[in-house]
């Protein structure tokens, strides 16, 4: 915005009214309005970069910080929904399972490297729900255990124990939804990745992917569904850009008798 000059305001010559003095007051303050009113426009650019600076950190195109870019109906933080549409068996009662994606259904700033990891592109805190569609062809019970594991090493206390049923008949399985939700931070993401795992002590036990059911008409069943979302920043990192946010001022400078305006 344009500096705003205008004519020096009239000085009281005395004690009394004069209404010839207040009319040209009213004058002067008219010709402020006019020219707020036909002068002044607003810098939307330096609006637009301003905000895409502080909502963006960096402000480069996708995803560009803790803050993520703003756009016309929001703003945008890292996500994922991911998926497998296929069945995947236990490597054995000894072995731990990795489970793998091979249906990124929804995705920014967050990708799967190797089906297996989940790599984001900005430290801080995110939350993770996953869904395990599991099957027992054995005619046995037994157990499944589902935990996250952060670069290769197993997370603290994220194991989570389900009972597992005997199938029903030699060609129909029985069924369990396992299901957790944790937060994984990152500290360092050219470093870090999220593994999902799971062990079961029953050979016959492993994911199961569902095709489209008819009579009604119904979708398939994923063997996996794994959300994550970005809700906290960790800050201190060298990948957490810090936004510097200074703010124009406006102020009323001088003596009576005078207005500036200065933006």
């Amino acid at each position: 915005m344009s500096k705003i000059n205008n004519v020096r305001l009239p000085n009281a010559i005395s004690a009394q009214y004069s209404p010839e003095q207040f009319n040209q007051m009213v004058r002067s303050i008219e010709q402020i309005v006019l020219q707020l009113n036909t002068t002044y426009s607003s810098n939307l650019d330096a609006d637009t970069a301003a905000a895409a600076s502080w909502f963006g950190g960096s402000g480069t195109a996708g995803f560009a910080g803790i803050r993520g870019p703003q756009y016309s109906n929001g703003i945008v933080l890292p996500y994922a929904m991911l998926m497998s549409d296929q069945d995947q068996d236990s490597a054995g009662t000894t072995s731990v399972n990795l489970v793998t994606y091979n249906k990124p259904v929804l995705t920014n700033g967050i990708e799967v490297v190797n089906n297996t990891k989940i790599t984001v592109s900005c430290s801080g805190q995110y939350l993770v729900n996953v869904s395990l569609q599991v099957a027992n062809r054995d005619n046995a019970s037994g157990e499944f255990e589902l935990w996250a594991r952060n670069t290769g090493q197993n997370f603290p206390l994220s194991n989570t124990r389900f009972d597992l049923v005997a199938r029903k008949s030699g060609s129909i399985w029985s069924h369990k939804v396992a299901a957790v939700a944790g937060i994984f931070t990152v500290n360092d993401p050219a470093v870090e990745y999220l593994e999902i795992a799971w062990w079961s002590d029953l050979p016959g036990a492993y994911l199961e992917h569902y095709g489209p059911g008819t009579n009604p008409v119904r979708p398939s069943i994923p063997s996996v569904i794994l959300t994550i979302n970005f809700i906290s920043a960790t800050g201190g990192g060298s990948n957490d850009p810090i936004a510097v946010v200074s703010a124009n001022s406006v102020s009323g400078l001088g003596q009576v008798g005078t207005v500036n305006v200065t933006v």
